[in-house]
């Protein structure tokens, strides 16, 4: 499976416009770190990963992505947090694509240490409430293996996040920790025929409470 993931070709062998590329702007609020990707596929999402010839390349505000093997895709990391910024991927033709991204921060109420499982929780963030393009997306991993569940909202206006009982009830007793993450996810500008997305995500300093 990992070298099928890692399967991939050199962009200079397909035909330009039929690369697909998807970039995202992540901060990543455990490590006061901002990270910008890119990655390139041939024909669609799913396609083979595709590793950029030169002259192509790919920059964020200006400065060179590199290529993380192992991952297959482009990487270059920012320490603290970087809101917004511009993407340029130039083809191997040196045809060039801009797009920008931006996003809103968030966070946890400023109490929460206990969830009770026995009945539906509605988390109220700290934020701005969600427009459009926007999500919210919580994981909550419980003590015990295998039970880790996932609940989102992504309703306009929306600024809480229901956690569901039926949900809730697999989580085990004891400890549990919380990642959650808000997205923008705009229709991409500028593209080849191939097609290409953008996001940005911001996640806050994850969270351990009490499961009851």
């Amino acid at each position: 499976m990992l070298l099928s993931a890692c399967a991939r070709e050199n962009s200079i062998d397909v035909n330009q416009d039929k690369i697909y590329a998807s970039y995202e702007l992540f901060y990543d609020a455990n490590q006061d770190k901002t990270f910008a990707r890119a990655t390139f596929k041939f024909s669609n999402a799913l396609g083979t990963n595709l590793e950029l010839t030169s002259p192509s390349e790919v920059r964020f505000n200006g400065d060179l992505l590199t290529f993380k093997t192992g991952l297959a895709y482009y990487e270059k990391e920012y320490a603290h947090l970087v809101s917004s910024g511009t993407f340029i991927w130039k083809d191997a033709n040196s045809a060039a694509f801009q797009n920008s991204i931006s996003y809103k921060n968030i966070n946890y109420p400023a109490v929460l240490d206990t969830i009770h499982r026995n009945a539906a929780y509605e988390l109220f963030w700290q934020g701005d409430s969600l427009t459009a393009n926007e999500s919210v997306v919580l994981t909550v991993n419980g003590v015990l293996e295998g039970d880790l569940q996932v609940f989102t909202q992504d309703n306009i206006n929306s600024k809480s996040i229901i956690l569901a009982q039926n949900q809730l009830q697999i989580l085990g007793q004891g400890n549990g920790t919380l990642w959650m993450d808000r997205y923008y996810t705009p229709a991409i500008t500028q593209k080849t025929s191939a097609g290409g997305s953008i996001s940005g995500r911001y996640r806050p300093i994850n969270k351990t409470v009490y499961l009851k």
